[in-house]
């Protein structure tokens, strides 16, 4: 399927009631896929409602100025992180779509420029999509009693991915803004991005998904 066209920003602190409202709206296999568990809307609820923002960065994919994508960052809890935990949430109809690829562009180069060298991800063994999406980015895996563990190399950010980021952020704000004046509707197509472009981490290879 084509890139879906949208609006790729960071959540303020603030937002968590429309990333609450995101992971509501996931069908019972993406919110399964999501947690690795069944779980209630009090549960999602109390789950958002303890985010820890200081230690967390979600960046949202918006279309029609509604949220239906999220990639989570949540940092170790030392001053200067150097490992953080990665996940990700995609509605149903924006899956095949390439928004989780956008969302994994961005979320490694926000670590690519805090200096922090490696990106854990834990998934279902049955989680195929996101296996796929971490092995493109050369991730290590580990199975284990039905969970894989996937671990990503994350290299230092450089000028060109530091750059990368202030653009990208720039125009998700300012396409924000066009939404909250015009309409999500009344954007030009010039506004809409593709995931930045000074990405080297993006690589093929030979690994095999666990079985």
């Amino acid at each position: 399927m084509m890139g879906v066209m949208g609006t790729y920003r960071q959540l303020l602190n603030t937002e968590g009631p429309r990333y609450q409202e995101h992971l509501l709206r996931l069908d019972s296999e993406s919110s399964y896929a999501r947690f690795s568990a069944i779980t209630s809307d009090e549960v999602i609820g109390r789950y958002c409602q303890n985010i820890d923002w200081r230690t967390s960065k979600i960046i949202g994919f918006f279309h029609d100025g509604v949220l239906r994508g999220a990639a989570e960052i949540r940092y170790d809890l030392r001053p200067l992180p150097d490992q953080a935990e990665l996940a990700f949430s995609v509605e149903k109809d924006f899956q095949n779509s390439r928004v989780g690829t956008s969302l994994m562009v961005r979320a490694l180069l926000t670590l690519r420029n805090r200096a922090v060298s490696k990106a854990h991800i834990v998934c279902l063994l049955g989680n195929r999509r996101m296996q796929k999406l971490a092995l493109r980015y050369r991730a290590n895996f580990k199975a284990h009693l039905g969970d894989v563990f996937l671990t990503i190399d994350v290299p230092y950010g450089d000028i060109s991915s530091l750059l990368a980021e202030l653009v990208d952020g720039y125009l998700g704000w300012m396409n924000a803004g066009i939404d909250m004046v015009l309409g999500p509707k009344e954007r030009s197509p010039l506004f809409e991005r593709s995931p930045p472009p000074t990405v080297p981490l993006t690589t093929t290879t030979q690994q095999q998904l666990p079985r």
